[in-house]
């Protein structure tokens, strides 16, 4: 198990990484002091568990947290701002500490994670896409397919805005909320924005989306989850 901590102050950070050590046996732990630190750690390895101060320094940890909603990785805020934490967990975090760090606190977010709780899939309201050194924040609600483009993904919105995501959809999969699915190898749907099911005849089958928009649905998508419709 890997764990990354972005935290400016040098004692909290060992602080973390003491009791990270403590209770997650056998991880391994890296410590960024800064977001331009941190993003270069996320870019060139995996990690399983962050911890992220939402004030490195000056910087805002804001901007690292929008930047990994589709991460597949679970994040614990550490603050003492109570505020800014409850606008983290719209970024699908799984929990948040206080600062200064009590021990069993500590040992009381990491259950969570090794627990599952708090399902962070379903608290997501944000997926993030980043172009030319901008990050565009688009509300998961508003997203009515998502269509396969090599290793690539795009994303279109009930608004028929369409937008270039850098994972592809097996990566997306895991990190979007349960009301999305699966229904072809090259789209995922958010049931709650689908019109109809449509039968073409001879074994093909389409859905009819709010907008308008019609999409594929394979024979085994449609056998599994909608053979009863």
């Amino acid at each position: 198990m890997k764990v990354l901590i972005v935290e400016d102050v040098t004692l909290v950070a060992e602080r973390i990484s003491s009791l990270a050590k403590r209770y997650l046996s056998g991880c391994k732990v890296k410590i960024a002091h800064s977001l331009k630190d941190a993003e270069y750690c996320i870019a060139e390895e995996a990690y399983d568990l962050l911890f992220l101060d939402l004030n490195l320094n000056g910087d805002n940890g804001f901007e690292l947290l929008k930047s990994i909603t589709s991460e597949s990785f679970q994040t614990i805020i550490i603050t003492a701002n109570r505020e800014k934490a409850a606008t983290a967990f719209d970024f699908g975090v799984l929990d948040f500490m206080s600062k200064p760090i009590v021990e069993n606190r500590f040992k009381l977010a990491i259950d969570r994670f090794l627990n599952g709780q708090g399902n962070y899939r379903e608290k997501l309201k944000y997926l993030t896409v980043k172009s030319r050194g901008k990050i565009t924040l688009i509300k998961i609600e508003n997203i009515e397919f998502i269509k396969a483009s090599g290793n690539y993904s795009e994303i279109h919105t009930v608004d028929k805005e369409r937008f270039l995501h850098d994972k592809t959809l097996e990566k997306l999969t895991k990190i979007l909320p349960d009301d999305f699915i699966r229904i072809h190898r090259s789209y995922i749907v958010q049931k709650s924005k689908i019109n109809k099911i449509l039968k073409h005849g001879c074994g093909k089958y389409g859905l009819g989306l709010v907008s308008g928009e019609i999409v594929s649905l394979s024979r085994t998508a449609y056998k599994n989850i909608f053979h009863d419709n």
